[in-house]
Parts: structure tokens; sequence; C-alpha cells
């Protein structure tokens, strides 16, 4: 536009040229409007193409999810499986644990391998008794502990940590 002000305002310049410049507007105005046609039938293309796969992804992943779940469901049952029959083993080769059920609970808080201290343990036990002194569990440890079926696991500044026994596990 300010070559065509510049053209009007210079009499020197010729109609000729004038017309030149209107039609060189004109073609990249309308070189302009077909880019912007063809980015516009490109995102149509586009979302066409997401709609059609957009349900099949969702099955897809849907069909991920379900057969995901699956394979947790029966992890989890190969392990609780596998907790019971450990349990059923230590019960019958120590027959205190089918007996008492303060033992039981802290062997079932050791089961996953991480040490605890008495502290842990007196927790761990209230959560699945209701109740527990401190003193009590601490008399439990030693019996387990001389019946072989936890040992000391470390001690750090404030406490000792219990686990259990390594030939259990």
């Amino acid at each position: 536009m300010g070559t065509r002000l510049a053209l009007m305002t210079n009499p020197t310049n010729s109609e000729d040229e004038e017309e030149k410049l209107e039609k060189e507007e004109a073609q990249n105005e309308k070189d302009f409007k077909d880019k912007l046609e063809d980015i516009s039938s490109r995102l149509a293309r586009i979302e066409r193409v997401l709609a059609r796969l957009e349900p099949e992804m969702g099955e897809f992943q849907q069909s991920t999810r379900l057969i995901r779940d699956g394979m947790d469901f029966y992890g989890n049952l190969f392990e609780m499986m596998g907790r019971f029959s450990g349990r059923q083993r230590l019960q019958k080769r120590y027959p205190i644990l089918a007996k008492d059920e303060m033992s039981r609970l802290i062997v079932e808080a050791l089961e996953p391998g991480n040490p605890l201290n008495i502290s842990q343990l007196t927790v761990a036990v209230r959560r699945g008794r209701g109740t527990a002194s401190r003193r009590i569990i601490r008399e439990r440890v030693k019996q387990l502990q001389n019946l072989g079926i936890i040992q000391e696991s470390h001690q750090d500044k404030k406490a000792m940590y219990y686990k259990l026994s390594d030939d259990l596990l």
C-alpha cells in the first residue's frame, strides 16, 4: 500500500505501473487466502483423523488398563498365597504363633523385610489388635528371638531394630 501511495503522489509514474502494482497486490492477497484455506483444510483433516483415532485409543487404553489390573490382581493373589503358606509353615514349626496373636502380629509386621524397632512394632500390633504395650511387645520380641524366629538387624543411636531370621526367608 505504501508503494501505491507513492505511485499516486508521484506524477512521473505511468498508469501501467500503477495497474501492475494493483495486480501484484491482488495476487498476494489471493495467495494469502489460498494459504489460509489450505491450512484450514489440513486442520480439518487432522481433526477427522483424531476423531477416528480417539475411540480406538480409548479402547486400547481401556484394554491395557484391564490387562494391567488383571496382572496386579494375580500378582497380589500369588503374594498373598505365598504369605499364607509361609505363615502356615511358621505356625507348624512354631506353635506359639498359632496360639499367641501378639507374637503372630509381630512376625507379620516384620514380614515385608523392613527392620522395625520396638516402637514401630507396638504401633503395628496396635493396628491389628487394638491395644499393645511396649513392655509386652519387648517381652514377646525376646521370646521370638530365643526361638530363632526373629533376630537383631541393626542399631541406630536410639533403638535396636529387628527382622525375621535369615533362615526363615
